[in-house]
């Protein structure tokens, strides 16, 4: 069954006829006859009754004139809406984070836009921690991944770039001993109780705590691990111990715990995007650009806000 024999099927309908629909088809009337009755077999039903001046649908033609506008109508939407597409006016984007990435704003500022800019590119965003996102880049379920970089070794042809590098503070129980200074040394936290990611949920902080902590010396020793950032600071004000946090995770205020900046030059860090190499999405290259733009725009915003040391 073709399409066209769906929109001369609808016009004999419309015209009560073959030679008027013929005339507004602009085709030769016994071939439009040929095509009807060719549908007529594909379809197994009689769908005209003819008499010497008319043509009437029959029952069976009035149930199939239904489906045939519909399907004409999909069809035309589909034209319509691939043109749009190609135009970059339509679309869909699968993106995963890190759970942590939403607390600074740079991430909320940018998707912000991107739905502003495009409002009829349907962005899906997926709480995915960062090893899984690498896992549905491969499998096409994403189309960006935006992650704290594992240690694992990145599939082939996948590419990842470094983003938005932000500090690292420390959340320390209001009454510690430790509350009482202005920031704090890794070396100072090596006797304390850490909660922390756990290594089997692939998020990629975990390795970035055991790196810092290696090179100020020591291995952490862990008290509780814990996936969510407001359980682990809610663990941090029960007194059960510190925690090593994305500066942005501030936002979350619970009594009983505070944040102290880390003043070693290794306690940041860095979010990274991860896509398919050579993807011609039009819609992946926007966003990430938009992205980059504000990445750019907060460090540098963060960097004249963060007060410089005195001499």
């Amino acid at each position: 069954m073709k399409l066209r024999q769906l929109e001369y099927f609808v016009m004999v309908a419309d015209e009560g006829g073959f030679n008027r629909a013929a005339q507004r088809l602009h085709v030769a009337q016994p071939s439009l006859s040929v095509q009807i009755k060719s549908l007529e077999e594909e379809v197994g039903a009689r769908l005209f009754e003819r008499d010497k001046h008319h043509v009437f649908l029959t029952q069976a033609g009035k149930r199939f004139q239904q489906h045939a506008r519909s399907i004409l109508s999909l069809a035309e939407t589909a034209k319509i809406e691939a043109r749009c597409a190609e135009a970059g006016e339509l679309g869909a984007l699968n993106v995963g984070y890190s759970a942590s990435a939403m607390f600074s704003n740079v991430l909320p500022t940018a998707i912000r836009q991107f739905r502003q800019q495009f409002p009829y590119v349907v962005l899906t965003l997926h709480d995915v921690p960062s090893l899984e996102q690498l896992h549905g880049l491969l499998e096409r379920t994403l189309d960006l991944g935006i992650l704290r970089k594992p240690e694992v070794r990145i599939p082939a042809g996948i590419e990842i770039s470094e983003w938005y590098r932000a500090p690292l503070v420390v959340a320390i129980q209001q009454d510690h001993p430790l509350a009482r200074r202005p920031s704090l040394s890794l070396s100072q936290l090596k006797a304390e109780p850490f909660v922390t990611y756990p290594r089997e949920a692939g998020t990629g902080l975990y390795w970035q705590i055991l790196d810092i902590c290696a090179h100020a010396g020591f291995r952490p020793r862990v008290a509780r691990e814990v996936l969510e950032p407001s359980t682990a600071i809610g663990l941090v004000a029960a007194g059960v111990g510190v925690a090593i946090v994305p500066d942005g995770i501030q936002c979350i205020r619970l009594e009983g715990a505070i944040y102290k900046r880390l003043s070693d030059i290794s306690a940041y860090s860095t979010l990274y995007l991860a896509r398919r190499q050579d993807d011609p999405n039009t819609h992946l290259r926007a966003i990430c650009e938009m992205l980059a733009t504000t990445g750019v725009q907060k460090q540098r915003q963060r960097k004249r806000a963060t007060p410089h040391p005195r001499k």
